[in-house]
């Protein structure tokens, strides 16, 4: 299956750096206005409350947001390189023409999130929550998604490669047209069914490690 185009994000090739970025994030949190065009560099936004805070044409190097309150943030036209984003409560944040790479969100909670146009590159999302996510046009590569739920997804133009599935929930995801074949499937959740896999492509050691789940044995 061809993939879907991904829209890159759209930043100008120069980018204000921000010298004091915490103090400019709550002062736009605060006043709930956009940020843009900035670039932020090794801020420690750990625990701060930045719900419903806007980042347009923004990237972020080496930021800690350990903890902090993402609730209902958008980023949009952004890039996230190697940042922390660990224990974050980001219900419903939402991502629009957005690059991540090496991210790291360990037990990270993004219920119903959303997802449009966005790369995830070599991110750790172990025991992250995602459950009644969104997603539409988005690459996951070299991704681990250990333990993490991504049940109740709705997804369109999703595709992956070389990822991480140990343990992961699918619950009532429909995983169809979904190439798992370069990436580690093992003791992932479904139903009791195990509809979700219908139309799923898998190579010959996931098929027989999936085959337990219909309690059938494969010698």
């Amino acid at each position: 299956m061809r993939e879907k185009p991904i829209l890159p994000p759209s930043l100008p090739e120069r980018l204000e750096t921000a010298e004091r970025g915490e103090e400019l994030i709550a002062m736009a949190a605060a006043r709930q206005e956009p940020l843009t065009r900035w670039r932020f560099c090794g801020l420690d936004l750990c625990g701060e409350d930045l719900r419903e805070v806007r980042f347009e044409q923004c990237l972020f190097e080496g930021c800690r947001f350990t903890g902090a309150g993402l609730r209902a943030a958008s980023f949009v036209d952004s890039e996230l390189k190697n940042c922390e984003l660990s224990a974050v409560q980001a219900a419903e944040v939402y991502f629009l023409r957005c690059r991540l790479r090496g991210v790291k969100a360990l037990a990270a909670s993004l219920p119903d999130c959303r997802l449009a146009h966005v790369r995830l590159e070599e991110c750790n999302f172990t025991e992250a929550n995602f459950t009644g996510a969104s997603l539409e046009n988005v690459r996951l590569e070299e991704c681990d998604f250990s333990a993490a739920s991504l049940s109740e997804w709705r997804h369109k133009g999703l595709s992956l490669a070389h990822s991480k599935f140990f343990r992961t929930s699918f619950f009532k995801t429909p995983l169809a047209g979904l190439d798992f074949t370069d990436s580690e499937l093992e003791g992932v959740v479904v139903s009791d069914t195990a509809t979700e896999l219908k139309g799923a492509a898998v190579n010959v050691r996931q098929a027989a490690e999936l085959a337990r789940l219909l309690g059938v044995t494969v010698r």
